[in-house]
């Protein structure tokens, strides 16, 4: 079923009488004050959670590590392991999501606090120490 409109009476925006085609951008002072209304200070904190967390470079991975040569990263996306590549890995960021997760794979999974670093625009897990690549040469001494 078509629809007849009656378009002799509708207007555009912006090309009204006298107009010179350009639509108004510039809004007058009190139009942009009714925009900025005082946030509440329960969204103040929100916000300020928001940021916080956005900010923290902590997150979680999921390890199932078999020696100093050879550890397998877990992927949720694809439900497989990388072997020796902690960025083919699932960086969680919350603790709660990597422990349900780690519960579901076994109990051999082990769930490492870590820290990340971003690099030419992805972000990368930084290890701790134990959970680092094994290196040649020799031992460092421990202090």
């Amino acid at each position: 079923m078509q629809k007849a409109y009656d378009l002799s009476k509708a207007r555009r925006l912006g090309h009204g009488a006298g107009s010179s085609g350009r639509r108004q951008i510039s809004r007058s002072s009190r139009d942009r004050e009714d925009d900025d209304f005082p946030l509440t200070v329960a969204q103040v904190k929100e916000l300020r959670r928001r940021v916080a967390d956005m900010r923290d470079r902590t997150r979680y991975l999921l390890i199932s590590h078999h020696g100093p040569r050879f550890s397998l990263y877990y992927n949720v996306s694809s439900d497989c392991y990388a072997m020796n590549d902690p960025s083919g890995g699932t960086l969680f960021k919350r603790r709660q999501a990597a422990e349900a997760i780690r519960r579901l794979l076994g109990s051999r999974i082990l769930l490492v606090k870590c820290r990340t670093v971003r690099r030419n625009g992805a972000l990368l897990p930084v290890l701790p120490r134990k959970f680092g690549r094994w290196r040649r040469g020799r031992k460092s001494k421990s202090r």
